[in-house]
């Protein structure tokens, strides 16, 4: 039904009808508003709204990738700025799978269901011919991204993306665990 109210908003904006669209959107609003707050939960956790450009760190004259991170240094309670160059080579991108494009988040994140699509056959056939696609944020549509060559690390160099590695983890595990109780305290507003 929601589907239906959103799509009829938006016939009625592209006819000019735009106060009228606007307050149906409104209403739209206030009926999702409890199920929105899942939506939202799974949009923010949704590795395509949260992809960042793989192109950024690199440098495609030296096929160089440049990491930088925050070090915490337990014993003297202090946090160490480090950057690290390493060897890249190009592989195809996991985000998209290499095509260069997936499809917006805000369509699927929370999963679509058969139910989905046997209620609006016309979403069916725009959702797999690719009409509510996207550019991919991490590859920028080029299919591929850098990524460290490891096979060609020194020793050292080995060593110290090892650390980073293992920071990173940690890092994540926090964060994620942060989220969940941000969320939970919230009352599933917080991320």
């Amino acid at each position: 039904m929601l589907k239906e109210l959103t799509r009829l908003a938006n016939r009625l904006d592209g006819k000019g009808f735009r106060k009228e669209a606007d307050h149906l959107d409104l209403i739209v609003t206030k009926i999702a508003s409890n199920r929105g707050i899942m939506d939202n939960w799974n949009y923010m956790n949704d590795p395509r709204s949260n992809a960042e450009s793989a192109y950024d760190r690199y440098n495609p004259r030296a096929r160089t990738i440049t990491i930088n991170w925050t070090d915490y240094n337990e014993e003297n309670d202090e946090e160490i700025e480090k950057s690290l160059t390493l060897p890249a080579r190009m592989e195809v991108c996991d985000l998209c799978g290499g095509t260069g494009s997936h499809t917006n988040p805000s369509i699927d994140a929370g999963g679509l269901s058969r139910e989905d699509f046997d209620e609006d056959p016309d979403f069916e056939e725009e959702y797999f011919s690719g009409r509510y696609d996207v550019p991919c944020k991490q590859c920028g549509s080029k299919n591929v991204i850098p990524v460290v060559n490891e096979d060609v690390l020194s020793k050292e160099q080995r060593e110290e993306y090892n650390k980073y590695l293992e920071d990173e983890s940690k890092r994540a595990q926090e964060e994620y665990h942060d989220r969940q109780t941000r969320f939970r305290e919230s009352g599933g507003y917080g991320w």
